[in-house]
C-alpha cells in the first residue's frame, strides 16, 4: 500500500506517452463509486491471502478504482503510445510496457484527486468542445468502420471514450485555472532572470570550415593556395576526405567544447577570415578558415521574459498539487498487481 505523499515526476517515458495520448485522445478517467469496507481482510496467519481477482488498486474516500477499471485506461494509453511511435501492437509489445502499470497507478490517482477538485470548484465539462472533439474523432473513420476502430484504440465503446474526453476538459480546467492563480508578477520574473543569468546566455561560438587530408604536405599546400587566393569551399569539395566536403568543409557554429583540443585552441587563436593550418589532429591534418566568431551575449530580458514566467508558473502550480495529493488521503496499491504470467492464466 502506498499511502499519499508528494508524488515525484512520473517517468519521462510515461509522461511522453500520456502526451501522445492526450493529443489525440485525451486519456483521463473517472473513478467508479463502489464503496470499499474500512478495511481489507487480513490473510490468515500462516497462509498468504489469495489474490483478488479483480483488487481495488486506487483508493480515494469513497471512491475506488479496481484492476478492470485501470487495465482498460493504459490499454488505451499503451497503444496511442505505439501508434505515435508507428510500432505495431503485438501481445510481445504490451507485455514489455505492463511494466510500467504501477507508474500508470499513481498517475491515475493524481488524476482522481484533479478531478475531485474540478468538483469541489464546481467546474462541469465543457460540453460543446467534448462533442466536436468526439465529431472530429468520428469523422475520421468510415461509419462502418467505427466501433472496430475504437476496439483498435483499446476503448471497450464509445461511453469510455466520452469519459475520458470529459475528464480531460475538466483536468484541463483546474489545471488552467492553478497556473492562473499562481502566475508570477513581472517583479518576480526579473529576479528569476538575474538569478539564472547564465541559462539566458548565449555561449561564445565560433564559426569554421576546414579540410580534412591524410597528409601534412598537402594541407601546407592547400593553405598556401588559399592564400593565393584560391577559394576555400572549392578547395575543401575537391581535396576533402570527411563529411563536410560535400558543404565546402563548413563545420557550421559551435561553441568551445565542441571539438577536440588540437582544433579547438587553433580555432580560438585564428584571425576571422584568414586561413591557417596545417592543424594536426587525430584526423589527420586541418586547413582551418574560422569566418566568424560570436562573443557570449545575455539574451535581453524581453526575449525571455515569457519562458521565465512559464517556468515560475509551471513550479509554482506543482507546489499546489503536490500540496493538494499530500492532503487527499489518496492511497494506491500498485503491489497487488499480479506477474503478468499469473495474470495471463
Amino acid at each position: 500500500m502506498k499511502e499519499n505523499r508528494a508524488r515525484p515526476p512520473l517517468r519521462a517515458g510515461l509522461l511522453a506517452l500520456l502526451a501522445a495520448l492526450l493529443a489525440a485522445l485525451p486519456a483521463f478517467a473517472q473513478g467508479s463509486a463502489d464503496e470499499p469496507s474500512a478495511a481489507e481482510p487480513p490473510a490468515r496467519e500462516g497462509r498468504a491471502a489469495a489474490p483478488e481477482a479483480d483488487p481495488v488498486l486506487v483508493r480515494l474516500g469513497g471512491t475506488v478504482e479496481r484492476l478492470s477499471d485501470i487495465e482498460w485506461r493504459f490499454e488505451v494509453a499503451m497503444r496511442s503510445f505505439a501508434a505515435g511511435q508507428g510500432i505495431p501492437y503485438s501481445e510481445q509489445l504490451a507485455a514489455s510496457l505492463r511494466g510500467l502499470l504501477p507508474d500508470y497507478i499513481e498517475q491515475r490517482g493524481t488524476e482522481l484527486v484533479l478531478l475531485r477538485e474540478a468538483a469541489r470548484r464546481g467546474y462541469t465539462p465543457d460540453e460543446a468542445a467534448v462533442q466536436e472533439t468526439l465529431d472530429r474523432l468520428r469523422s475520421s473513420v468510415a461509419d462502418e468502420e467505427y466501433e472496430a476502430a475504437l476496439a483498435d484504440a483499446g476503448f471497450p465503446g464509445e461511453e469510455e471514450l466520452v469519459t475520458l474526453i470529459r475528464e480531460a476538459d475538466l483536468i484541463g480546467q483546474v489545471v488552467g485555472a492553478i497556473r492562473e492563480e499562481v502566475r508570477p508578477s513581472d517583479e518576480q520574473v526579473r529576479v528569476r532572470y538575474l538569478a539564472e543569468i547564465d541559462r539566458y546566455t548565449r555561449p561564445e561560438t565560433f564559426c569554421a570550415r576546414h579540410i580534412l587530408v591524410a597528409e601534412e604536405a598537402l594541407a601546407q599546400e592547400l593553405v598556401d593556395r588559399v592564400r593565393a587566393g584560391e577559394d576555400f569551399a572549392a578547395l575543401a569539395g575537391e581535396h576533402g576526405t570527411d563529411g563536410t566536403a560535400a558543404r565546402g568543409g563548413d563545420l557550421g557554429c559551435f561553441p568551445r567544447g565542441m571539438m577536440v583540443a588540437p582544433f579547438e585552441e587553433a580555432v580560438v587563436a585564428a584571425e576571422v577570415g584568414s586561413v591557417t593550418g596545417p592543424v594536426a589532429t587525430q584526423f589527420g591534418y586541418h586547413a582551418l578558415l574560422v569566418y566568424d566568431h560570436r562573443p557570449a551575449q545575455v539574451i535581453p530580458f524581453e526575449e525571455v521574459r515569457d519562458t521565465v514566467a512559464e517556468d515560475l508558473a509551471a513550479e509554482a502550480a506543482n507546489a499546489v498539487l503536490q500540496g493538494l495529493l499530500r492532503g487527499s488521503g489518496l492511497v494506491t496499491y500498485p503491489e497487488r498487481l499480479q506477474p503478468a504470467g499469473r495474470q495471463a492464466e
